[in-house]
């Protein structure tokens, strides 16, 4: 790896010193604010790949055939730009609009509402009668329960964690958690192969392109290249972060506005790396956004992987981990472990989806900031007051 690392009391002072030892176009990878006061950041030289090898840092060129009476047809009946109206020329896409019968995903956001209202009715006299979850009346449940409780964990993982708790070897609370956590939640790490490519999905903010590029700096650091699909064109500074992120991890990044883009470039470009597919925010209610889901997911074979923010509505959470399972999402990586008190959002939705987890995110740090889910990384991780890197110490 060619990146350095700087430290410094203050952010300015820091980004003078990397200016002074990497030159005034120095790259930015990451900063943060360490335990002891100090900021701590970390950029590379410009134009320096953050791994040995070749590839262009800049998007990719498209490569323009002979234009004829019929391309130019083509082009003319294409439809409006927008997120719908690009997915809608696909033949197919009315069918996988339409959800399944039964999966009931457009009551999600009134069982969502009356499971909130529900929720702030009791949430207090629950809390008051010993924590969230499990059985007032067992001793050994409501200690597991008010351990947890502030992680705004759902009273089904508590339950759970507390019954397989009751069977473990240790008789610490990191131990106990440990062995219920093994036993409660999945865990399925990515195999990242040319062979198998990935498509990122969730929310806006989840951090899903950052996801993308430790994704591809694990590839990198095991001896592979992994090349980028954007397909979050509209969003202000995506291509610029994206554009970083490439330059990092010396590979290339084509824009794509619509999966017949994706199409385009696996015929013309024929690229032989891993592929990551960077999407769009999208709301999975909401029909259209799930049709151009698939359409994605279809055009390049790829599989969905749920990005999630360790905190947030408990269900809301689920609601987003339940709907997303629509599309063929079957694990999720759980990202801002760093900066989040409360984690329990993001393993309630993982466990009452039935998603296995893949990787957490507890850095901002490209080249090291994501690791394989495990249970001793969760049981650590929960039983601390406040957000602390501890991958490392265990």
């Amino acid at each position: 790896m060619s990146f350095e690392t700087f430290s410094a009391p203050t952010l300015n002072e820091a980004k003078a010193a990397m200016r002074a030892k990497l030159g005034e176009g120095a790259v930015i990878l990451a900063t943060r604010k360490r335990q002891d006061g100090m900021v701590e950041l970390r950029a590379i030289r410009k134009g320096m790949p953050l791994f040995d090898g070749e590839g262009p840092a800049s998007p990719a060129p498209k490569r323009e055939g002979p234009r004829n009476e019929t391309s130019r047809e083509a082009e003319k009946s294409r439809p409006a730009s927008g997120l719908a109206a690009r997915t809608a020329k696909r033949p197919d896409d009315e069918k996988r609009s339409t959800p399944r019968e039964g999966t009931g995903l457009h009551n999600k956001i009134e069982r969502s509402a009356g499971e909130s209202a529900l929720s702030a009715l009791k949430g207090d006299f629950s809390l008051k009668l010993g924590g969230r979850g499990g059985d007032p009346d067992d001793p050994f449940q409501r200690e597991i329960a008010q351990a947890l409780q502030h992680h705004g964990i759902s009273q089904k993982l508590i339950k759970a964690l507390a019954n397989e708790a009751r069977s473990a070897h240790a008789r610490d609370l990191t131990g106990m958690l440990e062995h219920a956590f093994a036993r409660v939640l999945n865990y399925a790490p990515l195999t990242l192969t040319a062979g198998a490519p990935v498509m990122l999905v969730g929310q806006t903010g989840a951090g899903k392109t950052s996801s993308a590029a430790k994704l591809a700096a694990r590839a990198a650091a095991e001896g592979d290249k992994a090349a980028f699909l954007c397909a979050d064109v509209g969003r202000a500074g995506a291509l610029d972060q994206m554009t970083t992120y490439a330059s990092a991890l010396d590979t290339r990044y084509w824009p794509i506005e619509d999966p017949q883009d994706v199409e385009n470039v696996l015929r013309e470009e024929n690229p032989r790396e891993i592929l990551i597919l960077d999407t769009p925010g999208v709301s999975p209610f909401a029909p259209a956004d799930i049709a151009a889901m698939r359409a994605f997911r279809d055009s390049l074979d790829a599989e969905p992987v749920l990005v999630l923010p360790a905190s947030g509505d408990m269900y809301e959470h689920i609601d987003w981990a339940n709907a997303f399972r629509e599309i063929g999402v079957r694990r999720c990586i759980i990202t801002k472990f760093d900066t989040s008190r409360r984690v329990g959002a993001a393993l309630s939705a993982a466990y009452e989806g039935n998603l296995a987890l893949a990787h957490f995110s507890e850095a901002p740090f490209i080249a090291d900031g994501l690791i394989d889910a495990s249970p001793a990384y969760l049981a650590r991780r929960l039983v601390i007051e406040n957000p602390a890197r501890i991958a490392d110490t265990f």
